[in-house]
């Protein structure tokens, strides 16, 4: 008992970092059996986000309704320029740090939440006309906004009348700090799990793509708090550089070993009075500043978290979903309002408003332990600053200082042209070379033993066309013969393509692979062209076509189609740097001289219907297009599943989804004429689509959740002591 009383009593910033790493050599030892440890994961993080949005509340509240009306007018004017001029500073260097990710030559597999409209309910996000659903609903910024303006409001309250409710919420404060407290005393645990699932399961790939997130904020951190913050402070006030750093020292190393801001605020306090009276301006009136400057920022966001922010752009980087420029407004307004709820709460808000998969905050936990402390390091230096800045400018001693504001400038700019590309270049080595998703594509089979004939083309041209006779329907002959022949195109991923090892697989493949063990016959696999597909048909010599069809008038007017298996929106293929020149069909309309390429005649004259100044070409297949790099057209016209899917292999290309979004179907082209056939497949796709069939063939084709057939992680325990099979 007295050996467990004293690990249980392990400091926190030795048992935190401890059960990160146990959590990592649990993952690498055990591999995939820690996934179990999923749940424990997500139990952690709920319970860290427990308190702080109703701590947020009566922290601001509290904190700005305490302050006398004429301090709280001194500080909202040249204090508040000085954060603003912060925050402006931080989110310029948060936009930089994508310029250190590695050009990711990878596509990735289509998402719904891609093609979720992304209409943001802006006076729903900010103005809290319920406060009560905005908290209920956890929309950070419109609570934030609530608890700023009560606070401003209770300013003018008189002191006796407030003082009670003062009492309330800073008791309420206390009590939900010391909840957070408890949580975090399971921080070891929680991280423990974290880690280890995360260390058991994910790819090599993914661990070096990491990499990318965690060396570019430790480098971005360093940077601002050992150069460019003290720098300002030396161009901007009598205090110099080293005096800077020398003062806050301590502080720094007291932040940085906790991970813990609050517990340094006494000593910035100290510290700043102690810098105003070596220059000899120390005043009661300094002194009141720094007092009031340091707890009240600290309520504020400061740039150690503001620049947390850039994992939200890594994510859209790892993910294949990279932030728009179009978007960065809003990024960063939603951004500062989140953050006034914490880390914890404005990463997964922030994920959710981008539509990035929401998992991605799991993987900022699991490097939130080193980013912690950098984090830390950087906010201890950007709260000491901030205070000396803003007291120097509200107490008159403001000084530009001409020298060190070039000195400083210079140093910046000549490390910061010397590191991003270093880092960029370092980072880029240390990632794999190959793209996970596209090794997925290219593995991906069939669990099938149904028997199958693969025709090529020139076998289809020395081969005579099958007459059907007349007295026999077609569902009547794949019963007689036991075949079914299929029509399909070679190149239509996800729907019909070849894998590496030239084998015909995809959605539309494995579907018709059900079918045909179903029936107990076997498959004829003939290719097809947009040309030609409406002729074999109806010569009989193919049952049914498939690879991605959209049914529209023109193709009806010659073809009978099965019941939709699968709803689909349309998207422009483009290079990855023209993506937001083709986000809306309204302006892709008015752009003049765009040669758009698309698939299908029929299809084409659909588009040409809706972009008339445009000049479409109707092509027989993707690679017409990608084989030259695009060369001769603006874009390919496809569907965003094919799109995204293409893009794998082609990672070069990007997938635009321009709005309003134009919907479509996809199912079977049939022979005219052919009702018992039709109706046939089509109480057949109804029941796959009920028993859920055709959901878990979306999941593994189109979504490539679980298409991966390879091996399990290694670990430890199965690869080098043999103790699992």
């Amino acid at each position: 008992m007295p050996k467990l009383k004293k690990i249980v009593r392990l400091n926190r910033s030795i048992s935190i970092p401890l059960g990160l790493v146990l959590g990592v050599l649990c993952g690498l030892f055990f591999g995939e059996i820690c996934g179990a440890l999923d749940p424990v994961g997500k139990a952690y993080i709920g319970l860290l986000q427990m308190a702080i949005l109703p701590y947020m509340m009566v922290s601001l509240i509290g904190g700005i309704g305490a302050l006398e009306a004429e301090k709280a007018k001194r500080l909202a004017v040249t204090p508040g320029m000085v954060l603003l001029a912060s925050w402006l500073l931080a989110l310029f260097f948060v936009f930089l740090t994508p310029l250190m990710f590695p050009a990711s030559e990878s596509g990735t597999f289509y998402s719904p939440n891609l093609v979720e409209l992304k209409h943001f309910d802006f006076l729903g996000l900010y103005i809290p006309v319920n406060p009560f659903r905005a908290m209920a609903q956890t929309t950070v910024p419109a609570v934030a906004v609530f608890s700023v303006v009560t606070g401003v409001a209770l300013i003018s309250v008189n002191a006796d009348r407030k003082h009670g409710l003062l009492e309330v919420l800073n008791v309420m404060s206390t009590a939900l700090t010391k909840v957070a407290v408890m949580v975090i005393r399971l921080a070891p645990f929680g991280l423990f799990a974290i880690a280890a699932n995360a260390a058991g399961t994910m790819s090599v790939e993914q661990i070096g793509r990491l990499q990318v997130f965690i060396g570019s904020f430790v480098l971005m951190t360093l940077f601002l708090t050992f150069v460019v913050m003290p720098g300002i402070v030396a161009a901007l006030t009598p205090f110099r550089f080293l005096e800077v750093l020398r003062a806050s020292r301590t502080a720094l190393l007291t932040g940085f070993a906790t991970g813990n801001l609050f517990v340094v605020l006494p000593l910035l306090v100290e510290q700043g009075k102690l810098l105003f009276e070596e220059r000899g301006i120390r005043t009661a009136d300094t002194d009141s500043f720094i007092e009031v400057l340091i707890p009240i920022s600290f309520n504020f966001p400061n740039l150690g978290k503001l620049l947390t922010l850039t994992f939200v752009l890594f994510a859209g980087w790892y993910t294949g979903n990279a932030v728009s420029l179009a978007d960065y407004p809003m990024f960063s307004a939603l951004g500062i309002l989140s953050l006034f709820g914490g880390v914890d709460l404005a990463l997964p808000f922030l994920l959710d408003q981008l539509r990035i998969p929401s998992d991605m905050y799991q993987l900022y936990v699991v490097t939130g332990v080193v980013n912690g402390w950098f984090a830390t390091l950087l906010a201890v230096m950007n709260l000491f600053c901030f205070t000396l800045i803003a007291t120097c400018a509200a107490t008159g001693c403001l000084r530009v200082q001409p020298v060190r504001a070039i000195v400083t400038l210079a140093l910046a700019c000549g490390l910061l042209v010397a590191a991003v590309p270093a880092m960029n270049s370092l980072l880029g080595r240390l990632m794999s070379d190959t793209s996970g998703a596209q090794m997925t594509l290219n593995e991906m089979r069939l669990n099938s033993r149904v028997a199958v004939e693969v025709l090529d083309v020139s076998q289809q041209e020395s081969a005579a066309a099958r007459q059907l006779e007349r007295d026999q329907s077609r569902l009547a002959r794949v019963l007689d013969t036991r075949v079914i022949r299929v029509g399909y195109h070679r190149d239509m991923a996800p729907f019909s393509f070849f894998n590496k090892k030239e084998e015909l697989v995809g959605f539309d493949v494995a579907l018709l692979h059900d079918l045909a063990a179903e029936l107990g016959v076997s498959l004829r696999f003939i290719p097809w062209s947009y040309d030609n597909h409406t002729l074999l048909l109806d010569s009989g010599e193919i049952d049914l076509a498939i690879g991605g069809l959209i049914v529209n008038a023109r193709r009806l007017a010659s073809d009978d189609f099965s019941w939709p298996y699968m709803t689909v929106t349309t998207s422009v293929v483009v290079e990855d740097h023209r993506r937001d020149e083709f986000l809306s069909w309204r302006e892709i309309a008015n752009t003049p001289d765009l040669r758009l390429a698309i698939l299908g005649r029929r299809v084409a004259q659909s588009i040409r219907d809706h972009l008339p100044n445009a000049e479409v070409i109707a092509i027989d297949s993707p690679q017409e297009f990608f084989n030259n790099q695009g060369a001769g057209f603006d874009g390919l016209v496809m569907t965003t599943e094919g799109g995204y899917t293409q893009t794998i292999r082609h990672p070069r290309f990007d997938v635009a989804i321009a709005e309003p979004q134009l919907r479509g179907q996809l199912a079977f082209a049939l022979p005219q004429g052919e009702e018992e056939w039709r109706r046939f497949l089509d109480a057949w796709i109804r029941l796959k689509v009920a028993d859920g069939s055709v959901e878990q063939l979306y999941a593994k084709w189109i979504l490539g959740q679980g298409a991966s057939e390879a091996g399990p992680r290694w670990c430890v325990a199965r690869d080098v002591l043999n103790w699992i099979d």
